[in-house]
């Protein structure tokens, strides 16, 4: 058994310049965490908390400014343009918009059998019995293949893209918002066909979403993050039903709640998360928290393990310094 985590990243920071050259945007800031095979991890906070860049970093679409990240025991960083290329095939990314990552020029059954043709996986034959077995895996008509991406519904284009995505037999899906766009009936489909393809395939996901309803469908694990830092860190039970930070618990005031009783007193936050260009001093989030104190404005918080829970771990100076362990 493999001792290693199947998915490591490690303090990965993510700097960006602006085109006049004065400014550096940090749009990653830190983050580190151990994913294990056949794990979910949700990655939540408002446009703007880096999310989408992380998990461009995570599949070396980016390359961090600094820390690592280490996929099935290899260091991305650290590889070959061939070995990436022969990586790239076990780690897919699924993104928001299904219409605009499909090229509208070809079939669905070209563009889900075009990985197969990038990365010669497979004989002219067997390619097409793939896509054929693929398209009725994730449950499009028959009929599909020989028509065009504006022919089909937003659910029916967003099964086109993760058919692309797991035709190719990958080990990691990075899914980008992938359900933000479809009405609510349709996304419970997606989300159901996504768990039922991880459990036949074994795949590990990272769920990138701003909607904490969706993530708690899906995921395992939940990361917050907020301009570009991890707040908070935790089981989905530990940040649903023991959440620390008042940005968690603002974002899980506004799930909506089906039954009446369950309902809280919703938590509004003050203003706009600020510009990446202008972050606050000391804790980044004191502008919009209505429990900040004198400290929150000046020193910046370390992100702590609870210790009763020492896989929870939180960013905030609410908590006595007895609560946690380094």
């Amino acid at each position: 058994m493999n001792s290693h985590p199947f998915l490591s990243v490690s303090d990965v920071t993510k700097t960006f310049q602006e085109n006049s050259g004065k400014n550096k945007i940090k749009a990653v800031d830190g983050v580190s965490f151990n994913l294990d095979q056949g794990e979910t991890l949700g990655i939540v906070g408002e446009t703007g908390s880096g999310k989408s860049t992380l998990g461009r970093l995570i599949l070396n679409l980016l390359e961090p400014t600094s820390g690592t990240v280490t996929f099935n025991s290899k260091n991305l960083s650290s590889l070959s343009t061939k070995e990436m290329r022969t990586s790239r095939r076990e780690m897919q990314m699924i993104f928001q918009d299904p219409f605009s990552s499909l090229d509208p020029r070809m079939t669905v059954g070209d563009l889900i059998r075009e990985p197969l043709d990038i990365h010669k996986i497979k004989s002219k034959q067997d390619r097409h019995e793939l896509v054929q077995s693929t398209a009725k895996s994730v449950g499009l008509p028959a009929n599909s293949l020989d028509r065009y991406p504006h022919e089909f519904s937003g659910g029916q284009r967003q099964r086109i893209a993760i058919a692309r995505a797991i035709i190719t037999n990958p080990k990691l899906i990075v899914a980008d918002e992938p359900v933000s766009a479809l009405d609510v009936s349709i996304q419970s489909q997606i989300l159901n066909l996504l768990l039922e393809l991880q459990r036949k395939l074994e795949l590990t996901y990272i769920f990138i979403s701003h909607d904490l309803s969706v993530v708690q469908h899906i995921a395992d694990k939940i990361m917050v993050l907020y301009l570009g830092k991890v707040v908070e860190f935790g089981t989905n039970f530990e940040i649903f039903n023991n959440p620390h930070h008042p940005y968690t618990k603002a974002l899980i005031s506004a799930v909506p709640k089906i039954n009446p009783h369950d309902r809280t007193d919703r938590i509004v936050l003050l203003g706009d998360i600020p510009s990446t260009t202008s972050k606050p001093p000391g804790c980044h989030f004191n502008p919009r928290c209505h429990l900040a104190m004198d400290m929150c404005r000046v020193v910046e918080p370390a992100l702590l393990a609870i210790k009763s829970d020492p896989g929870h771990q939180v960013s905030c100076h609410l908590f006595v310094d007895e609560s946690f362990t380094q």
